[in-house]
């Protein structure tokens, strides 16, 4: 009996840490005021979260999990392109969470004397890292109010979804595959300052949550996760 409940409580950890280990990289690193047609901008995002998972279920024992942290010491690069004064195109190398992605912003408002910007930022990509592997599909909406020249308020809902895979390594037989599908719900807010010479940055704040799984185990407990960030880019005047 105390083996099979170390055993249970050994593969929901398992299962818990690879949930986490293919967590998503934070959403709300654009805003929803687009480039100008044919504008550059390069950005570097440094960011690091915080994750609670709740009380995992052992053979009816209930064990909890302690918060940790997932620093993300390697910067993410983004490059994007200004198609038309409200589309712009790019794409995110992230190595510290094994992702690449292709993005757009998709702008649909500006009203108010274009101090209020209105866009949809959707986003796939793929995510190789260590235990997890497979696709992620994430669509933020975004809302950016200008309060002076060189000041944003950045803010917005996202949902995202995951479907990634486990190596067989890992797998403990065809019993008990941990690959599944997740999908998660946040939202996050941030202040971008735009000083000169095209120069912006952002701090920010997200939140993430696990909404729905779909795998072989299916009782795994919930997970959130904050994100603290800082965007860093330049962009051309196109």
């Amino acid at each position: 009996m105390r083996r099979s409940l170390v055993t249970s409580w050994a593969l929901c950890l398992v299962a818990s840490s690879t949930l986490v280990a293919g967590c998503q990289s934070p959403a709300l690193v654009r805003t929803a005021r687009t480039l100008p047609r044919g504008a550059t901008d390069v950005s570097l995002t440094l960011n690091a979260a915080r994750a609670s998972i709740g009380e995992v279920n052992a053979s009816g024992v209930a064990i909890p999990v302690r918060d940790f942290n997932l620093p993300n010491p390697l910067p993410e690069v983004m490059i994007d392109r200004g198609l038309t004064d409200d589309v712009q195109l790019g794409l995110r190398l992230s190595l510290g969470s094994g992702l690449i992605e292709a993005h757009g912003v998709l702008r649909f408002v500006q009203a108010a004397n274009s101090t209020l910007h209105v866009a949809l930022a959707p986003a796939a990509g793929y995510r190789v890292l260590g235990l997890v592997y497979g696709p992620v599909f994430t669509l933020p909406l975004l809302v950016t109010y200008d309060l002076t020249p060189t000041m944003s308020l950045n803010l917005g809902p996202l949902v995202s979804f995951a479907a990634y895979s486990v190596p067989r390594s890992l797998r403990f037989g065809d019993a008990l595959d941990l690959s599944g599908d997740t999908l998660y719900a946040g939202g996050g807010v941030g202040i971008e300052f735009r000083p000169a010479a095209g120069i912006h940055l952002m701090p920010a704040i997200e939140v993430q949550r696990s909404v729905s799984r779909r795998g072989d185990l299916e009782n795994l407990p919930v997970i959130d996760l904050l994100f603290l960030g800082i965007t860093l880019g330049w962009s051309s005047s196109g």
